[in-house]
């Protein structure tokens, strides 16, 4: 109970909406504002003038079915995928016109709250544009996040075929009372059905997401859920914790508050999915990711190339992040925006092919740099810092090193034990939108 009294302390004086404001985020539901046509093309033309920038594409295809009350992404439920999809093609053509000569992606991601319940047909027209579009390495990651209860084995196989090098599967929790709870079911034989596919097809990297802070989860129901995920033995493990807000989702409405854990419960939770990881000697990367000692992400972290977005971890950071579709962000030189959330109001702008005015924060150089150096500590990576040459963000950090969360050591930044401890529970969210950036 000790830690858990000392992170309520630490909240009264450091909380989330704070955090979020010092990492120079967008908080965009609370602290957006409008970012006009002229300032986005004055950001287009920075990226012209890099020939060799290294730029990531998001895709947004956010269908599904039925939400669980967990579900945190904004989707469109129902039969629209064909007017989605003509949308996003259009907003896809906009942007590269507004690139310049055809530039080169090092990573594409797809997302959704169920990205693959769509055709192939669909899912091949898109990929047909970006390609036709954009120019691709022989090294370019393309990742796909997937519901495994909706995919197939000729799925797979077409998604292996279209170039998808990694599979996100997304799971939650795999304990029969959450989810229940949360009205999402998966057994453990789907999900290991779907790796081994995954396997055998060549996909090279296949990871699991778990989320800890969701209803009738408790610290023993939590080790079960991450035992039975690390013995599919997938490539790594990734962990947000789960925050209600059912204003902005209002499928998480029905979610009662009183079968949420407590504080105390998410930080023994931390503590346990930590000794788990150990245990199966996964490396833990960042705050919240665990991956094997071979793979790139590992080793990019003994390089110390790991980066940090919106998206996850990367092996190196990108120059800018470019989100299409509905509630994609971007994250652009000197700025970053969110897409409408609103299906209508997106699907408005989009099939003009035009760019509108988007939601989010423009960035000077100071936010800029300060957002990269917290990145670099939510890396878990050391970083080399002289307050007496960047004063303002010394005094930033000033919160941080008062909380206990990270330490100076000869001008080097580092990560305590305790804010790797309580520092998820303040910055990683489950939701995209909400994670500190």
């Amino acid at each position: 109970m000790e830690l858990a009294t000392q992170a309520q302390e630490a909240t009264a004086s450091f909380g989330l909406n704070d955090a979020i404001d010092l990492m120079g985020s967008m908080a965009l539901a609370t602290q957006a504002k409008a970012i006009a046509v002229e300032a986005q093309i004055a950001a287009f033309d920075a990226i012209k003038a890099q020939p060799g920038a290294r730029l990531s594409l998001a895709v947004s295809l956010p269908f599904c079915p039925s939400l669980d009350l967990a579900c945190d992404r904004a989707s469109i439920v129902g039969q629209r995928i064909e007017e989605y999809s003509s949308g996003l093609i259009a907003e896809i053509r906009s942007l590269a016109a507004h690139l310049g000569p055809k530039k080169s992606l090092q990573s594409i991601h797809v997302f959704g709250a169920a990205a693959n319940d769509i055709s192939d047909i669909t899912i091949g027209q898109i990929f047909s544009v970006i390609l036709d579009l954009f120019d691709l390495a022989s090294d370019t990651e393309i990742s796909f996040e997937l519901d495994p209860r909706r995919t197939s084995r000729s799925q797979l196989g077409f998604l292996r075929g279209l170039g998808v090098t990694e599979l996100k599967l997304q799971v939650r929790d795999m304990d029969p009372t959450v989810q229940d709870a949360i009205g999402r079911y998966q057994s453990a034989e789907l999900l290991e059905d779907v790796i081994q596919v995954g396997r055998n097809l060549g996909f090279e990297s296949i990871g699991v997401d778990q989320i800890f802070g969701l209803p009738c989860q408790t610290p023993e129901t939590f080790a079960s859920s991450l035992e039975s995920l690390i013995s599919l033995a997938p490539d790594w493990v990734e962990c947000y914790q789960f925050v209600k807000r059912a204003r902005h989702f209002p499928n998480q409405a029905a979610l009662l508050d009183e079968k949420l854990p407590s504080l105390a419960d998410k930080l023994s939770m931390y503590n346990t999915l930590n000794e788990c990881m150990d245990s199966a000697e996964l490396t833990p990367l960042g705050l919240n990711l665990f991956v094997q000692p071979t793979h790139r992400l590992a080793t990019a972290f003994i390089d110390g190339d790991l980066s940090l977005n919106a998206y996850g971890y990367h092996c190196h950071e990108a120059t800018a992040v470019l989100g299409v579709g509905l509630a994609a962000i971007s994250e652009l030189p000197g700025m970053v925006l969110r897409n409408s959330g609103s299906a209508e109001l997106w699907q408005q702008s989009a099939a003009d092919g035009l760019l509108t005015e988007k939601m989010g924060l423009d960035n000077d150089n100071e936010q800029i740099e300060f957002r990269h150096l917290l990145r670099q500590l939510m890396c878990n990576q050391p970083v080399m810092f002289n307050p007496d040459e960047k004063p303002l963000a010394a005094q930033r950090l000033a919160v941080l090193v008062q909380s206990g969360l990270v330490e100076y050591q000869q001008d080097v930044i580092g990560i305590t034990e305790y804010g790797r401890e309580w520092l998820p529970q303040l910055l990683m969210d489950s939701s995209p939108a909400f994670r500190g950036i």
